[in-house]
């Protein structure tokens, strides 16, 4: 559990409680590996001097302390708070979406974006669920995306080795999929969402402690990007984007599940 286990865990924190998924933060032992691997990951040559984005904090940051203080607070207030967060309607504060952070906002071109997300889940395996659905630009799926992809190909470099054509195929995909999905909208939605969940008054003050377990996971996530960012070697957003859902929602996309 490297940096697999870290999108697992934050995809974990910021899922809906009640989506029914298996959450791997209930397991006290994720909590141990997921310190151990943070002292890891801040130790692989070249992110200690990752160039930062607008919006990412520094890797040294990345420590699950905070979470784990608030996600302590419990299933039913977790809940409640993530209904306060997050409305029963797609908050307009901090949406939990890709394409409601892209300056273009003809319907068509998010629709397009969208698309392209569930392109790439669809090309590894993955293909959308009956139990829960979700819009495939969601954040948790994004995220649990990348997840399945480093596992991809660990598999494939245990068994075909490192510099196969199936390990490989999966860490160039990991690089494009940062570029083109995560990396450029998560720091903007991590700040949205402290703003939102901490009632921070904005980017200057990202750093300060979180007060919520949402707002924990949103300065780990932008600790932890940059991580990756300096891993697959995608070099860092120029512009903290802000939030502009439209009153239409893209089309829609199920969760994802394994296809194999």
């Amino acid at each position: 559990m490297t940096r697999s286990g870290w999108y697992r865990a934050l995809a974990a924190a910021v899922r809906d409680p009640r989506s029914g998924a298996v959450n791997v933060l209930e397991e006290e032992e994720t909590w141990a590996l997921l310190e151990a691997s943070a002292d890891f990951l801040r130790q692989v040559p070249g992110v200690a001097d990752v160039q930062l984005a607008p919006g990412e904090l520094p890797p040294s940051e990345l420590d699950p302390a905070h979470l784990r203080e608030h996600w302590d607070v419990g299933f039913d207030q977790r809940a409640f708070f993530f209904d306060q967060v997050f409305g029963l309607v797609t908050s307009k504060d901090c949406p939990p979406y890709e394409t409601d952070y892209c300056p273009q906002t003809f319907s068509v071109h998010r629709s397009q974006e969208i698309a392209d997300i569930a392109g790439f889940y669809k090309a590894f395996g993955l293909e959308p669920s009956r139990e829960r659905r979700e819009r495939a630009d969601h954040i948790a799926l994004e995220l649990e995306f990348m997840a399945w992809l480093i596992a991809k190909e660990q598999h494939a470099s245990a068994t075909s080795g490192p510099d196969s054509d199936e390990a490989r195929v999966c860490r160039e995909a990991q690089g494009r999929f940062l570029t083109d999905h995560l990396a450029w909208w998560a720091p903007a939605f991590a700040c949205a969402l402290r703003c939102r969940s901490d009632g921070l008054a904005g980017q200057d003050d990202i750093a300060d402690p979180p007060s919520t377990y949402l707002g924990a996971f949103a300065r780990l996530l932008v600790s932890f990007i940059p991580i990756e960012r300096a891993i697959c070697d995608v070099p860092p957003p120029q512009t903290l984007v802000a939030p502009t859902p439209t009153a239409e929602a893209p089309a829609a996309c199920g969760a994802c599940g394994g296809g194999d």
